[in-house]
């Protein structure tokens, strides 16, 4: 049984770090390409160097002048996803001592 949880723990992580991953490119393509639309190459290039800001503000600003949700709901339905599995990894396998 031990053995199965450990396999089943490092399979559950791999997952969990492949989405975290694939999460984070979509995200920061996403808010990029809604700068891009808005403030055009510069503010790409902003984009980049204030790379916290824009994850924050521009899925919001894109949403809210442009009516392009999609980065919100890939930002923050993605913080969902993963709080729900890294939730659920920790759960079913931590040990009780």
């Amino acid at each position: 049984m031990r053995l199965f949880r450990a396999f089943a723990a490092g399979t559950l992580g791999i997952v969990g770090g492949i989405l975290l991953f694939a999460w984070l490119v979509a995200s920061f393509v996403l808010d990029l390409l809604a700068i891009y639309l808005t403030f055009g190459g510069l503010g790409v290039l902003l984009g980049i160097v204030l790379a916290p800001i824009v994850f924050v503000i521009a899925p919001w600003y894109a949403g809210l002048a442009h009516g392009f949700w999609w980065p919100l709901i890939v930002e923050y339905g993605g913080l969902v996803v993963l709080g729900l599995v890294f939730g659920l990894a920790e759960k079913l396998f931590s040990t009780r001592e």
